[in-house]
């Protein structure tokens, strides 16, 4: 019974001594930093700036509005947004059924803002909108407002719009009846 339990207490000194020479070789590995020579400060260019935010333009695909997610080009703000959405969907969205109710423009339209409203002032010789029209120009623009305001307290539940049409007519709607942008990427 004596050398039975000599035996286990060799056994186990010999379990605990590999062990041992395992963590010390793994550590000299992790160490020697596999011949990896330090370089210090390299500069590359630009730092790091995150994540560019995604903006939502509406278009419309069988009498529907559809919020179309897309990453931010440069520098962005509301009047880039009406901007490319005049512009129509490109020619991948085309083929994907999406087109637009929004007329052409002669000139690019006046954007202001004033915390939950924003104004529209859309150039001469614009033709009148349909509501369809008015709905991808108003969800568009509230949802830009959320892409320019990312973070603050503005809600673009909240949001109204005010569309002026050469000749005075005014037209308003809010983001409250807009659809999700739930994308047709």
């Amino acid at each position: 019974m004596r050398r039975l339990i000599k035996r286990e207490r060799r056994r186990g000194r010999g379990k605990r001594a590999m062990r041992a020479g395992l963590s010390l070789t793994a550590a000299a590995l992790l160490l020697s930093s596999c011949g990896i020579p330090s370089t210090g400060v390299v500069e590359a260019g630009e730092a790091a700036t995150g994540i560019r935010p995604a903006y939502v333009l509406y278009f419309v695909r069988q009498d529907t509005l559809l919020g179309v997610r897309s990453r931010v080009p440069g520098t962005f703000d509301i009047g880039t947004a009406v901007a490319l959405l005049f512009q129509g969907p490109d020619a991948v969205l085309g083929r994907k059924g999406l087109t637009t109710e929004l007329p052409p423009l002669t000139s690019p339209p006046t954007v202001r803002a004033d915390g939950a409203r924003l104004w529209v002032e859309l150039p001469r010789g614009t033709e009148p909108l349909t509501r369809t029209a008015l709905a991808q120009l108003t969800c568009t623009i509230a949802a830009a407002r959320v892409v320019v305001d990312a973070g603050s307290s503005s809600s673009s539940g909240s949001t109204t719009v005010t569309v002026t049409i050469p000749g005075g007519r005014q037209a308003e709607g809010s983001a409250k009846t807009c659809p999700g942008s739930a994308t047709a990427e």
